[in-house]
């Protein structure tokens, strides 16, 4: 005997509560039965406890239209009668957040789910009301930042709907035929980005963001036609939707089409996400993303590489051999010690982000992920013909538990007194640096210049000479900043490249806005960088000018022969003046010899303020013994294999007390 699938009651429990997302969702369900009944113009207001809608659409002709198309969920619409509604479930997502009043011509409807459970009043009133006008009162009331979020919300959820939608009195909804697009076709508007996600919008309503990995690109997806949904409205049913496939050809193209126009030398991170998760998917011409494509990124300095570069590296990187063998920053606070490791060539190391862009929330998973990886590529091998010249080098790196290398690694940092730790030339060199650095330094934090190099406002702050294992230079972001001595004492050899380079040192800490120690480089610090140095190039050039000149002019006074680097730029310089002003031109620079800050006694280093510094730095741990790093590395890859044997024993754990649950529950 055949019989019917039924609907218990409670499904509509389940369609009012288990669909309801935000209240700005809720709203946005609202307005779409608006289009859907030939509205032309919806008017919103929002406050902290309650709302109104109400639209100029057909509303509710009759009682049984009510009963049929209101008080029944699941109503399915006819075809072409509607724009975005399919099986009538939406309104009641409202029904979850606010008891509400519904005046639609001649009736009204009263929900309160909370007093009346899962039934409606349905009542005939003398006042008539066109369109549908719907009032609600919030079962708890909004806090003042819940509220800017919900209207922020609605803003960008309506922002191309096809009617005039007001909120709280402003017109929130814009026409995307006035709008300029990459590309237009009978199915959607596009606008393509090297960067970012992908917002799509069933014909005005945002449905979700594609992250920009799923692309290799971000931008803005409008489509005319509808685009097939899931109930709750939140997923694209991506394989059935013919409207769909057509888009994302067309986007696919133009995501394309702008990666190769940025080319190799301007890699995005949704570039290298996507790549990283072709690599995992097994995708067409995964040899040449394997070989090409920049997915891992190395510390120090975030330097992005291919995978096949990376096995590379892992046995030989640093100018020394690693024995295929690496360690991973889980943390993003442990970047900065990962770049002092680095940097001394002691592991190879991974970044954090890279983690991210395979989708790994550990290091194992990572080295698992590369397992995977060199499989995919041998069956593509296998079943597609493809040429690989390493295919038989592949190897699967081992993992170095990077908390053992980060307790090993100990910190040496601390301020050093010129007069013990420099020569009298290299000092000489030094201490006009330093004075000159300290007046660039106050004009590059605000400062303004008054007469000369002088400069007023601004950080006035110390310049000092120290010595660390983790940095070139630092700074506490507010009373000083320290170059180390190894860099400084290349000003005896070199004096005007070691100077150039202390300058940009310089201009790397101020763009910290703070301690450096403990701070990592995130694209806000590289613009920070990016903005400083070109601001202030030409006085930059300027203050080198008058290190040149209180230099060489240190060493005219003690009567030394002119010689050496300094000497000849600074007769360079004077010659070029020269000729230019025989040309009737100006000087190649200005005369700074008589500037204040040229002329002006430099002032001795505070002894009390180092002494200081180096107790806040807890100088102690200068004196320790520096560690055996051989015996750390196999005791870091054997740390490693007991956090693998105890992350996996732990999962072993979770399903055997899940299965003992689930036997329990049906022996119940």
């Amino acid at each position: 005997m055949r019989l019917p699938f039924e609907l218990d009651p409670q499904i509509i429990h389940h369609i009012i509560y288990s669909q309801a997302g935000s209240i700005g969702k809720a709203i946005i369900e609202l307005l779409m039965n608006s289009v859907d009944a030939k509205a032309s113009n919806v008017q919103l207001s929002i406050s902290r406890t309650g709302f109104s809608c109400h639209d100029d659409g057909q509303g509710f002709a009759s009682r049984e239209d009510v009963i049929r198309y209101f008080g029944r969920f699941g109503t399915p619409h006819e075809e072409g009668d509607a724009t975005y509604g399919c099986f009538r479930l939406g309104r009641g997502q409202i029904m979850a957040h606010a008891s509400t009043t519904w005046h639609s011509n001649v009736w009204q409807m009263t929900v309160n789910t909370r007093v009346m459970g899962y039934h409606y009043d349905l009542d005939e009133v003398q006042a008539h009301s066109p369109g549908c006008a719907i009032k609600g009162d919030w079962y708890e009331a909004l806090s003042e930042v819940e509220l800017m979020s919900t209207l922020q919300e609605i803003r960008d959820l309506v922002r191309y709907t096809p009617v005039c939608v007001e909120l709280n009195g402003n017109r929130i909804t814009r026409d995307p035929h006035g709008e300029r697009w990459d590309a237009e076709d009978e199915f959607a508007w596009y606008r393509v980005k090297a960067d970012g996600a992908v917002a799509i919008y069933n014909q005005g309503v945002l449905v979700r963001h594609d992250s920009g990995h799923v692309w290799g690109a971000g931008g803005l997806i409008v489509s005319k036609k509808a685009i097939g949904l899931n109930v709750s409205r939140t997923e694209i049913l991506r394989k059935t939707c013919p409207v769909w496939k057509a888009i994302a050809k067309q986007f696919g193209q133009m995501a394309d089409q702008i990666a190769s126009r940025l080319g190799n030398h301007r890699k995005t991170e949704a570039r290298r996400e996507k790549s990283a998760r072709a690599l995992l998917s097994g995708d067409a011409g995964i040899v040449q993303t394997y070989s090409k494509e920049e997915v891992v990124t190395l510390l120090p300095g975030k330097r992005h590489i291919s995978m096949e570069d990376f096995l590379r590296k892992c046995r030989y990187s640093h100018g020394k051999r690693h024995g295929g063998r690496f360690a991973v920053v889980e943390s993003g606070f442990d970047v900065p010690k990962g770049e002092a490791i680095a940097r001394e060539g002691i592991a190879v190391i991974v970044h954090s982000v890279t983690l991210n862009r395979f989708g790994c929330y550990s290091a194992q998973e990572f080295a698992d992920c590369i397992s995977r990886i060199h499989d995919n590529l041998r069956l593509d091998i296998e079943l597609n013909g493809a040429q690989y010249w390493g295919i038989n080098a592949l190897y699967i790196p081992q993992l170095l538990a990077f908390s053992t290398l980060r307790e090993a690694f100990v910190e040496r940092t601390r301020i050093l007194t010129e007069k013990d730790a420099l020569d009298r030339e290299t000092r000489r060199a030094w201490t006009a640096l330093r004075w000159c650095l300290h007046h660039y330094v106050a004009l590059c934090t605000g400062g303004r210049p008054v007469y000369g190099g002088q400069v007023r406002e601004g950080k006035s702050l110390h310049i000092l000479l120290g010595q660390s294992n983790v940095a070139e230079a630092w700074t506490d972001g507010s009373s000083y900043i320290a170059v180390d001595v190894t860099i400084v004492k290349r000003l005896k050899s070199s004096p005007v490249r070691t100077a150039a380079y202390i300058f940009s040192l310089t201009e790397h800490e101020i763009a910290h806005e703070g301690d450096s120690l403990d701070c990592g480089h995130d694209e806000a610090f590289y613009q920070r960088f990016h903005d400083l140095v070109l601001l202030h190039s030409e006085q930059r050039q300027r203050y080198m000018h008058m290190w040149l000149m209180k230099y060489t002019g240190s060493m005219e006074a003690e009567g030394k022969r002119a010689q050496g680097e300094a000497w000849r730029k600074r007769y360079l310089v004077n010659r070029a003046s020269d000729s230019r002003l025989k040309r009737g031109l100006s000087p190649t620079i200005e005369d700074v010899s008589d500037d204040p800050v040229v002329v002006g006694a430099i002032p001795d280093e505070s002894m009390a303020f180092i002494d200081y510094q180096n107790t806040l730095m807890a100088d102690a741990v200068v004196t320790a013994e520096p560690p055996n790093w051989t015996e750390i590395l196999i005791r870091a890859a054997h740390d490693q294999k007991h956090i693998s044997m105890q992350v996996s024993a732990n999962a072993k754990q979770r399903i055997t007390t899940q299965r003992q649950w689930i036997d329990q529950d049906a022996s119940c």
